[in-house]
């Protein structure tokens, strides 16, 4: 069960991210290349950012940062709470979406290019990527989860 915005109310919510790992039938996860505008530029990371005033629900922003960033829709009742690698960093499985995606959206506030590539990538191709911080125990968490 994910997290409701009442349950943070010790925390700044504002502070928590909702990131999206999206998993597509042949066992390959989306990841996105940081353009070098971000002070992380070249680092590859899953879809995801921080959670907006107007969000209802970690789910909800997980959702919408996955649109900002990728251009795919997914429901909020599609995503499986993963876990929290990190704190206040919200990883969801997508179990199923929408579009054809598109790494290089502006962000809709700062007009910036936040990202420049875009991959489909197997749990081990990731494991070789020298510049990147993603959790890989819960990419394995999330190919359990797809085979039941």
């Amino acid at each position: 069960m994910t997290p409701a915005r009442s349950e943070f109310s010790s925390v700044d919510i504002e502070r928590e991210a909702g990131i999206v790992i999206c998993l597509n039938d042949k066992e390959r996860f989306l990841i996105l290349r940081r353009s070098p505008i971000d002070d992380r530029g070249g680092q590859w990371t899953i879809p995801g950012g921080h959670i907006d005033d107007d969000d209802r629900s970690l789910r909800h922003g997980a959702a919408r940062e996955l649109k900002e960033e990728t251009n795919l829709t997914c429901s909020e009742e599609d995503l499986v709470y993963l876990g929290e690698p990190k704190p206040q960093k919200h990883y969801f499985l997508a179990r199923k979406w929408s579009g054809e995606v598109n790494a290089a959206i502006p962000n809709p506030e700062s007009g910036e290019i936040e990202h420049d590539a875009f991959r489909w990538a197997t749990v081990s191709e990731i494991k070789e990527i020298e510049n990147s911080e993603i959790p890989i125990y819960l990419l394995e968490k999330a190919l359990e989860i797809s085979k039941k």
